[in-house]
C-alpha cells in the first residue's frame, strides 16, 4: 500500500506542467498522515535520483507539491529534497538556481529546527563553495569561519578549513590560505584529505608565482590520491589535481587526461567541470597562438553550458570563454565578431557580478572588468572608420556604462527588495540598523568592537536568509538604455579614464553620438591641479588672478566638453575615477558655464533604468537640523536662518534636535517627504561618514533605513567628498542614499560657506516650487546668486560645491497657506476700523449723561 501512495506522490508531483507559485497557499486536499509521509518521501526520492525531471525548471517541480509539510518527518524529507535539488542543480552547472536552493534549504531548516546528519558537510560547505564561484568570497569566509568555531571533530575542522583556504585564495589572502592548509595538514586525517589539502595549498603557492613549491604540493596531492580507490567527489579532486599540474606545466596534455577522465566517469553531469577544464585548454592554446584550436576549445566551453538554453549564464567560466573569443577575433582583425563577443561577455559579467553582495568581492570584479574595457576601446580605436560609427559608438557606450556602478546597482535592487521582504528579513534588518545605532551612538572603543563583532554574526545569518537569490532580476535591455538618453532638451557626456591617465569621452549632442579619447594624460594631470588650486581649503587662489583661472578652465571644457557650445540646457554626466567631485559648471566657455547649462552627475547612465522617479506630488519639507555643537566642532551660525526661510515659504516639518530621536528620524526617512538636512559632517579615513544631528548617524546604519523620498538636500559640508571606489564613485554619504532609491541628492563637494548656503538654498526651493525640476532648481539658484553678490563671490569656491546627482525627476512643493496671516490681518485691520466708531460713540453717551448730571445740579 505504501508503494502506491508512493507513485501517488510521485505523480502529484510530476505530472503538471504548468508553473502555479502559489500552489503551497492554496487549501489543501485531504491526506493522511500516511498518506502525507509518501509525498514528501516521493519528492525526496525524486530530487535524489531523477534530476532530469525539474534542472530545467526547478521552481515548477517544487511548486507542484500538493500540501505543505506537517509533521518533523514530513519536514526532513521535504529539507533533503531542497538539498538534493540543489546538489543536483549544481552538478548540471546550474551555480544560481543551486545557491537558491541551498539557500532555502538552510533557511528551512533553521527556522523550522529540522534535524539533519551533518549540516557542515550538507549545508554550509556547498553553500560556501558556491559563493566562492560566483567571487563572493567575503559571504564565503564569514560563513566558513563560523561555522569552524562551532566543531570540534578533527575530520570536519579539516574539511572546512580548506573550503576557508580556497575562499582565502580566491579572495587573493594568500598568506591567510597557506596559514590555514598548514595548519588543518597538523590534524589528523586520511590520505584522500590530505591530498585534497596538498593540492589547494600547490594552488596557493602557484597564485604567489612560487612555482617550485606549488609542483612538488601538486605532485604530493596526484600520488596521495592514486594510493586510493577513487568514486565519486575523491575522483574530481583528483581529477582538479591532474588539471592543476596542466596549469603549472602549461601542457594541454594533463588538461586532455582531466578532461577524458570526467567524460568517461561522469557522462550525464559535472558540466560545469568540463566547461572549466576546456577553459583551461582554450587558454594555453591561445597563449601559444594556436588561435583556431583555441576558438574550437572555448566553443565546447560554451557548449556544455547549452542544456539551460539562456542567453546569458551566471557564471565566470561561461564569460571568459566569450572573452576568450572575442580576443582571438580581435587579434584575427575580424572586427565585427571581436565585437559582437564583447558586448555578450560584458553584458554576462554584469548579469554574474550581480549575484554578489559583498561589497570588496563586488569593487575587486569592477577592477577587473575595466581592462577588458580598455581591450574593448583600444580594439575600437585600432580603426578610425569603425570609431566613426554610430552603431559601434553605441555599443562602446553600452558596455562602458555596464561596466559602471554595479555595486551600487546591487545595492538599489538590494533595497528595493527589503520593502517587501519577509518578516524574519526585516526582523534581520532592523537588528542590524539597531547594532549599528548603538555603535554610532557608542563613545567605548572596547563596546564598539563587541558590537561590530555581533554585526559579522547577525550578517552571515540575516544575508542566508534574505532570499536575495529569490528575488533578483537583472534584466537591462541596450534598447531601453539608448532610449533613456533621448530625454527632451538634455545633452550625455560619458568618461572612462584609462590606465595611463588618458580619457576616453563618448558624448550625445543633439541625437549625434560621438567618441574621442585624449591623446595623453595630460587633460587629467591638469585638472587635477586646477582642482586642488581653486577647490581646496581657501577662495584665494581665484581672487589673485581670476583670468589665469578661466583660461585653464577653458582649456579643460574643450578637452573634456567637446561641442558644450552645441549642446542642449540639461548636461547629463557619467563620471569615473578623479572626476568624482569636479564641478563641470564651474568651467569656462566665456562665462562660467552654469550660465548656459544645468549639470546633473551620474555614477552610471543604467541608473535611469534602476532609480525609481517616485510619482510626482506636492511634497512636505522634513528639516532636521543641528546649529549649535560641541568643541573642537564651530557652530552653524545660518542654520536657524536657513530654517526660518524655507519655514515661512513651505509646509515643513521641523525636526530640532530635541524632536531627533530614532523613531522620528526614521519615520520622516520612511514617508514622501523632500529631506533637508543642515548640520555637520564628519569624514574619517577609518570608519564610515557621519551625518551629525542630535545623536550621530553613520552611512553604515543608513543603509538599513527605509527610504521614499524622492529628494534629499544635505546642507553640509563634504556629503558628496569621500574614499575612491573603483568604477562606483566615492564612498559618500550621498552615494548612501542613491543605494536607497533616492533618485534625487543635492549635496557639496568641498567646505560649504555658511552665507552662500543660506543664499543658494533658499533660492533653490523657490525655483524648484515654480518649476519642479531640482536640476533646474539648484542652476537657477547658483544664476541668481552669481547676479546678485559681487565679483570676490562670484568666486567658484563658494557656490560651485554645491551640486545635484540624480535622474531628474520631478518634485513638487506645498507652499505654505497665508490664510492665518490674511485672518489675522483682516481681524487686526476691522479693530482699528471698528475703533474710532466706538470710542466716538463712548465718547457722546458719556459727554451726553454728564451733561444732564449736570443741568439736575
Amino acid at each position: 500500500m505504501k508503494y502506491l501512495w508512493f507513485s501517488l506522490g510521485l505523480f502529484l508531483l510530476i505530472a503538471c506542467n504548468r508553473t502555479n507559485p502559489d500552489s503551497l497557499k492554496k487549501p489543501e486536499p485531504g491526506f493522511s498522515e500516511y498518506q502525507s509521509d509518501s509525498i514528501f518521501e516521493a519528492f525526496e526520492a525524486v530530487a535524489y535520483e531523477h534530476p532530469e525531471l525539474y534542472v530545467n525548471n526547478p521552481d515548477s517541480f517544487l511548486n507542484n507539491l500538493p500540501k505543505s509539510p506537517e509533521s518533523p518527518y514530513q519536514k526532513q524529507m521535504y529539507a533533503y529534497g531542497l538539498i538534493f535539488m540543489g546538489y543536483e542543480l549544481l552538478q548540471h552547472g546550474d551555480n544560481f538556481e543551486s545557491i537558491k536552493y541551498y539557500e532555502r534549504a538552510y533557511d528551512y531548516v533553521k527556522s523550522n529546527k529540522v534535524e539533519v546528519d551533518n549540516i557542515n558537510t550538507e549545508l554550509i560547505k556547498p553553500i560556501a563553495n558556491l559563493y566562492i564561484r560566483i567571487n563572493d568570497t567575503q559571504k564565503s569566509i564569514a560563513l566558513l569561519k563560523t561555522a569552524l568555531k562551532q566543531t570540534s571533530v578533527d575530520h570536519e575542522i579539516v574539511g572546512l578549513s580548506n573550503n576557508l583556504a580556497n575562499a582565502y585564495l580566491y579572495n587573493s589572502e594568500l598568506d591567510s590560505a597557506k596559514n590555514v592548509l598548514h595548519q588543518a595538514l597538523i590534524k589528523p586525517s586520511n590520505s584522500l584529505s590530505k591530498a585534497l589539502l596538498y593540492n589547494t595549498l600547490a594552488s596557493a603557492y602557484g597564485a604567489q608565482q612560487h612555482k617550485k613549491e606549488s609542483i612538488y604540493y601538486n605532485n604530493l596531492a596526484i600520488s596521495n590520491f592514486e594510493k586510493n580507490n577513487l568514486i565519486g567527489d575523491t575522483l574530481l579532486w583528483y581529477i582538479s589535481a591532474i588539471a592543476l599540474k596542466g596549469d603549472l606545466m602549461q601542457d594541454n596534455t594533463y588538461h586532455d587526461r582531466a578532461i577524458e577522465l570526467v567524460k568517461r566517469k561522469f557522462p550525464n553531469d559535472q558540466n560545469r567541470l568540463k566547461a572549466k577544464l576546456t577553459l583551461n585548454k582554450g587558454n594555453i592554446l591561445f597563449k601559444k597562438e594556436a588561435h583556431n584550436t583555441a576558438l574550437e576549445t572555448y566553443d565546447q566551453t560554451l557548449r556544455y553550458f547549452s542544456s539551460q538554453k539562456k542567453a546569458y549564464i551566471l557564471d565566470y567560466t561561461f564569460t571568459q570563454a566569450l572573452l576568450g573569443k572575442a580576443n582571438i577575433f580581435g587579434q584575427q582583425r575580424q572586427i565585427d565578431s571581436a565585437l559582437y563577443y564583447y558586448e555578450w561577455a560584458i553584458e554576462n559579467d554584469f548579469r554574474t557580478q550581480q549575484l554578489i553582495v559583498s561589497p570588496k568581492d563586488q569593487l575587486r570584479n569592477n577592477i577587473l572588468n575595466k581592462e577588458t574595457i580598455e581591450n574593448l576601446i583600444s580594439l575600437v580605436l585600432s580603426n578610425q572608420n569603425i570609431s566613426r560609427q554610430t552603431a559601434v559608438v553605441q555599443q562602446l557606450l553600452w558596455c562602458i556604462e555596464l561596466s559602471k556602478a554595479r555595486l551600487l546597482i546591487n545595492e538599489i535592487n538590494r533595497s528595493e527588495d527589503w520593502i517587501g521582504a519577509s518578516e524574519e528579513t526585516k526582523k534581520g534588518i532592523q537588528t542590524i540598523r539597531g547594532l549599528y545605532h548603538q555603535i554610532d551612538t557608542s563613545t567605548d572603543q572596547n563596546d564598539k568592537r563587541k558590537l561590530s563583532k555581533r554585526i559579522q554574526q547577525v550578517m552571515i545569518e540575516f544575508q542566508l536568509s534574505e532570499k536575495y537569490f529569490e528575488t533578483i532580476r537583472f534584466e537591462p535591455q541596450k534598447a531601453d538604455f539608448l532610449k533613456q538618453l533621448n530625454k527632451p532638451n538634455s545633452d550625455f557626456y560619458t568618461y572612462f579614464i584609462h590606465n595611463d591617465s588618458s580619457i576616453s569621452i563618448i558624448h550625445k549632442s543633439r541625437q549625434n553620438l560621438q567618441f574621442k579619447r585624449t591623446n595623453t594624460a595630460e587633460p587629467l594631470a591638469r585638472l587635477l591641479v586646477f582642482k586642488d588650486k581653486y577647490f581646496g581649503s581657501s577662495p584665494n587662489n581665484y581672487n589673485r588672478n581670476p583670468q589665469e583661472y578661466n583660461l585653464e578652465a577653458q582649456y579643460l571644457t574643450e578637452e573634456l566638453l567637446p561641442n558644450i557650445t552645441d549642446a542642449q540646457r540639461n548636461i547629463f554626466v557619467s563620471l569615473d575615477g578623479q572626476l568624482y567631485g569636479f564641478p563641470f559648471d564651474a568651467l569656462y566657455n566665456n562665462d562660467f558655464l552654469v550660465k548656459t547649462h544645468n549639470f546633473a552627475y551620474l555614477n552610471s547612465f543604467l541608473l535611469f533604468n534602476f532609480l525609481t522617479a517616485k510619482p510626482q506630488t506636492k511634497s512636505d519639507i522634513a528639516l532636521m537640523y543641528r546649529s549649535v555643537y560641541p568643541k573642537p566642532l564651530p557652530d552653524l551660525q545660518f542654520v536657524q536662518q536657513e530654517v526660518q526661510n524655507i519655514a515661512k515659504r513651505y509646509v515643513v516639518n521641523k525636526i530640532s534636535p530635541r524632536k531627533q530621536t530614532d523613531t522620528i528620524i526614521r519615520e520622516q526617512f520612511a514617508r514622501s517627504n523632500v529631506i533637508h538636512i543642515a548640520a555637520h559632517t564628519i569624514l574619517d579615513t577609518t570608519t564610515a561618514p557621519i551625518i551629525y544631528l542630535d545623536q550621530p548617524i553613520s552611512t553604515n546604519q543608513l543603509r538599513f533605513y527605509e527610504m521614499n523620498t524622492p529628494l534629499v538636500f544635505l546642507s553640509a559640508c563634504n556629503t558628496g567628498h569621500g574614499r575612491p571606489l573603483p568604477s562606483e564613485g566615492t564612498e559618500s554619504i550621498q552615494r548612501v542614499f542613491l543605494s536607497k532609491n533616492v533618485p534625487s541628492v543635492v549635496s557639496t563637494f568641498w567646505f560649504a560657506n555658511d552665507e552662500t548656503m543660506l543664499n543658494i538654498t533658499t533660492s533653490f526651493y523657490k525655483h524648484l516650487f515654480e518649476n519642479e525640476d531640482p536640476i533646474s532648481a539648484l542652476a537657477e539658484a547658483k544664476r541668481t546668486y552669481l547676479k546678485s553678490v559681487g565679483s570676490v563671490q562670484q568666486n567658484p569656491w563658494y557656490w560651485a560645491n554645491i551640486n545635484y546627482t540624480g535622474i531628474g525627476n520631478k518634485v513638487g512643493l506645498k507652499k505654505r497657506s497665508n490664510l492665518p496671516y490674511f485672518i489675522i490681518g483682516s481681524l487686526a485691520l476691522l479693530a482699528l476700523a471698528i475703533q474710532y466708531p466706538v470710542r466716538l460713540w463712548f465718547y457722546k453717551t458719556f459727554e451726553n449723561k454728564d451733561k444732564k448730571t449736570c443741568n439736575k445740579t
